[in-house]
């Protein structure tokens, strides 16, 4: 499956967002500079836009979050996993010592 994440902004909000994600700075991504030198020293405008950083941005939250919840579901499942196993060697070793 795969799917595309939409977030409408207001045309009068925007550069809101923009520099609220700019002050914030969120992953530590370096902001872009307005702009760069060409290949040939010629300054140019950035073709990485501050609305890029802030899709960027996105994506990290995204990832960020995914990450902590597989985290959390294999913890989870390790835990399982992990209290079956201790029941059937504490299942066995009773049966064992009864046999004594």
């Amino acid at each position: 499956m795969e799917f595309l994440v939409s977030i409408p902004i207001r045309q009068e909000d925007a550069q809101n967002v923009i520099d609220a994600f700019i002050s914030k700075r969120p992953y530590n991504a370096p902001v872009p500079a307005d702009t760069v030198l060409d290949n040939a020293g010629n300054v140019i405008t950035n073709p990485i836009t501050k609305q890029n950083y802030v899709e960027d941005c996105v994506a990290y939250f995204i990832l960020d979050v995914v990450k902590s919840y597989l985290v959390r579901k294999a913890t989870a499942e390790a835990r399982v996993n992990a209290d079956e196993n201790a029941t059937t060697v504490v299942s066995e070793l009773e049966t064992w010592i009864r046999q004594q």
